[in-house]
């Protein structure tokens, strides 16, 4: 008789509470979705997720909270792709909803080329995309208008950004903490959702890019207090429009012959982390694959051993987006796998070439068209971007909709707002104290992961 031990990871069944925020879950490229957490940089812990970054000076305002670790994988786009990102109030998806409605202000995306993805994203080299702030003529907010679709802002990528690795920063501005008091004194709290996706980029060109020096800007100190954008009284707008967007104008670097340039360009499939074409199944950013092979009863249970050590490492790598894809790889290959070992049936594995995808891929979201943004020149608002190309580095998904994933909850960070221009930028200050939001919060739940240990004797 022998005994074999076999480790599950097993994450727990919480109820989500409403947070109120967002965060940055998931990218399409022209239309196809990348997967849920996929490329995105995205806070480790859950119960932390969806609230905001107040500190201007923080080098959390980089890339949100724990945003200067790269990620295993990374997104392929070309110059001029249509790129839409999809913002979630649960960051898993448990519920419907981009923010509270209540939280209304400008968003942004910024772009930064790096040498690769171990770089320190901090500091100057960052650029503008794209921009919208209130629109008079609609009278909404660039956060009203994303609610309208859903949570999804799509944006065209300039068509002159060279070849190489960026980071895509989009940024979310909250004003509903920003008030008068007694004998003009502002109040000046607005709230900072920021995340960024690792992007591949083929573009018609190579080489450095050149930003304009009014255009670049340096984060942390993008913004300041003093901004004219921040300290904006969305309830008692009259006279004070229009409204300033803060931060720098967008640049969109441009390229002669960018139609046809742009029309030659495909998705790339090899770069520094791209998905291995051996992934048979992905969850953000792990991938699961094929066990040994076998043909006895001690390679069944190396090759159970196996699965259920790659099962671990799933549910302690998913983010706050979900570990929907663990959950498949548990159940329908490490304990079909074992209860083949149970069976005795020592040939295998049974499932041996089954390619799940990524399960998170949902055919029926609709993706939106551009959102034109502001301070765009007619022909930097590109139409929809349309890549026939079906090369997008993503394992095509199987129907796994009956898979009930369990929830992330929410975080909120606080600190003093100076009154004026901040002109000192601390080398490292990450915010952990809490701060009222617009409407008031409900407590949260922590999720927890458990492994669960079967033992088998023959």
């Amino acid at each position: 008789m022998r005994s074999s031990t076999v480790l599950a990871g097993l994450a727990t069944v919480l109820a989500p509470l409403a947070s109120a925020h967002t965060v940055l879950t998931t990218v399409f490229v022209n239309d196809k979705n990348q997967g849920d957490g996929t490329g995105i940089r995205m806070p480790l812990d859950g119960s932390t997720s969806t609230y905001p970054i107040i500190n201007m000076n923080s080098n959390d305002m980089i890339c949100g909270r724990d945003g200067l670790k790269k990620v295993s994988y990374t997104i392929p786009a070309t110059a001029g792709s249509k790129m839409s990102f999809e913002f979630r109030e649960y960051a898993d998806g448990s519920k419907p909803g981009f923010i509270d409605d209540s939280h209304q202000g400008p968003v942004s995306v910024y772009a930064k080329s790096v040498s690769d993805f171990d770089q320190n994203p901090g500091g100057s080299g960052w650029f503008k995309i794209w921009h919208d702030g209130y629109d008079e003529a609609t009278k909404k907010w660039a956060v009203q208008k994303i609610i309208e679709t859903n949570g999804i802002l799509s944006i065209s990528l300039p068509e002159g950004m060279p070849t190489g690795a960026y980071l895509l920063r989009t940024e979310v501005i909250a004003m509903q903490n920003v008030t008068t008091i007694s004998e003009g004194n502002w109040v000046v709290e607005p709230q900072f959702y920021v995340n960024c996706a690792q992007v591949y980029l083929q573009g018609s060109s190579s080489g450095q890019l050149s930003i304009p020096s009014d255009k670049e800007a340096s984060i942390p100190g993008h913004v300041h207090p003093s901004d004219k954008g921040l300290h904006f009284n969305m309830y008692q707008m009259e006279g004070s429009l229009p409204y300033v967007i803060p931060g720098p104008k967008p640049f969109c670097p441009t390229t002669s012959g960018a139609a046809n340039a742009k029309a030659a360009l495909t998705i790339p499939t090899e770069f520094p982390g791209a998905v291995p074409d051996n992934c048979i199944l992905k969850n953000a950013n792990w991938c699961g694959f094929e066990v040994p092979s076998y043909t006895n009863e001690d390679g069944c249970w190396a090759a159970t051993d196996n699965c259920w050590a790659q099962s671990n490492k799933c549910f302690a790598d998913a983010p706050p987006s979900g570990q929907k894809g663990c959950h498949v790889w548990e159940k329908e290959k490490c304990q079909v796998l074992q209860d083949s070992c149970f069976a005795k049936q020592f040939t295998g594995p049974p499932n041996k070439g089954k390619v799940w995808g990524d399960v998170t891929v949902q055919t029926s979201v609709a993706v939106p068209g551009v959102m034109k943004g502001a301070d765009l020149a007619d022909d930097d608002a590109v139409p929809e971007a349309v890549d026939n190309n079906t090369n997008n580095n993503v394992v095509q998904p199987v129907d796994n909709s009956n898979v009930n994933i369990p929830a992330a909850t929410t975080f909120i960070t606080s600190s003093s707002v100076p009154s004026k221009s901040v002109t000192t930028i601390p080398a490292a200050a990450t915010e952990t104290r809490s701060v009222g939001c617009g409407r008031g919060d409900k407590k949260q739940k922590r999720r927890m992961h458990i492994n669960r240990h079967k033992r088998a004797d023959f």
